[in-house]
């Protein structure tokens, strides 16, 4: 196991990728819809989602190897809760479908989203995506159970998002408000579970548990 050193930086990078770069870099370019623009912003994603994936294949030797990364770091000692990160084969092959799938929805919706005075806009789009991708590597990568349900929580929220995209159709509001209900719901019943788990272990870390 690797607890430090510039090979682990790599976990906290590829997740900061998409959650600030990201977000950021498609509000800024798709705060004005031209044509210009809306290829700016998709580029500017998949760049971001094609630089994590790049991260995670260079990492590929070391988990391959049969270590385990982590990163660890106190956030919330008084309650258990620690910025930790980990990453090992399982992991690393969810990450890789979450980034590898991720670039080619980029690419994909980049084509497909509707251009003109009343067409979709890129920018919006691509943000909540971005926002749904470092939620998503969140889970995978969290070392920390009630980490991983803070990411698990953020999920709800970008999911909402994006399946509410088109907001001016009912079916799609309603469609993201059952969505929000289920994972919310989920997330209580996960929320018990956590608590039980760390009264019987002693800590809410995967890898102490």
């Amino acid at each position: 196991q690797v607890d430090a050193g510039g090979i682990v930086q790599g976990l906290l990078l590829m997740l900061v990728l998409p959650l600030l770069a990201g977000t950021t870099l498609c509000y800024a370019a798709g705060r004005v819809e031209t044509p210009a623009r809306r290829r700016l912003t998709a580029w500017a994603a998949a760049a971001v989602a094609g630089g994590s994936f790049a991260l995670l294949v260079s990492l590929a030797p070391d988990v391959f190897g049969g270590e385990v990364l982590l990163r660890q770091a106190e956030w919330v000692p008084a309650i258990g809760l620690n910025a930790n990160f980990r990453l090992d084969g399982l992991a690393w092959m969810f990450a890789t479908l979450i980034t590898g799938m991720g670039l080619l929805i980029i690419l994909y919706a980049a084509y497909y989203l509707h251009s003109g005075p009343n067409g979709d806009p890129a920018g919006k789009f691509f943000r909540q995506l971005m926002l749904f991708m470092a939620a998503m590597l969140g889970i995978v990568l969290s070392d920390n159970l009630l980490l991983l349900l803070v990411f698990w929580e953020l999920t709800s929220i970008s999911s909402f998002l994006l399946i509410g995209y088109w907001g001016g159709r009912e079916e799609s509001r309603a469609g993201a408000r059952m969505a929000l209900t289920i994972t919310g719901g989920g997330g209580l019943v996960m929320l018990a579970g956590i608590v039980v788990l760390g009264q019987i272990g002693g800590s809410f870390d995967l890898s102490v548990l």
